[in-house]
């Protein structure tokens, strides 16, 4: 199963956030394959679920904390969603960029990881997942 944490700083955006996600996941079918978690305990819970967890999504005004995250949990895979496709709730292009992004970890060790001319992610102005952008362009 694919554990997705959504972060943000006060937890308002993300809790509404991973509500709606996990209700479109239950709605078709497939919380066996994924859980979208908010974090109760803000940072903390990278440290008390992180066993768990499969890689963090930070929410596009977290960026400025990410390094700060990276350097306390290196093993983990950080993400920050691009601003319009965090503000579009859809749980399956935020599933899809989620294992894109965990791949690309791996592969590369980059973290927080990011897609090839989307280091900034308030400027990343698609609103579907990464790979079905690049389809959309060939």
């Amino acid at each position: 199963m694919l554990k997705i944490m959504i972060m943000c700083l006060g937890g308002f955006s993300s809790s509404a956030l991973a509500a709606q996600l996990e209700n479109e996941v239950r709605e078709k079918g497939m919380d066996d394959q994924v859980q979208f978690i908010f974090p109760k305990y803000g940072a903390r819970s990278v440290e008390t679920e992180g066993k768990d967890l499969d890689i963090v999504m930070l929410c596009p005004h977290m960026a400025v904390y990410a390094d700060k995250l990276v350097k306390a949990y290196p093993h983990m895979p950080f993400y920050i969603i691009p601003t319009r496709l965090y503000g579009m709730m859809k749980a399956e292009e935020l599933i899809e960029d989620a294992e894109d992004a965990i791949a690309g970890f791996q592969e590369t060790g980059m973290n927080p990881f990011h897609f090839e001319g989307e280091a900034v992610a308030i400027r990343v102005h698609r609103t579907v997942s990464h790979r079905k952008f690049i389809a959309q362009k060939k």
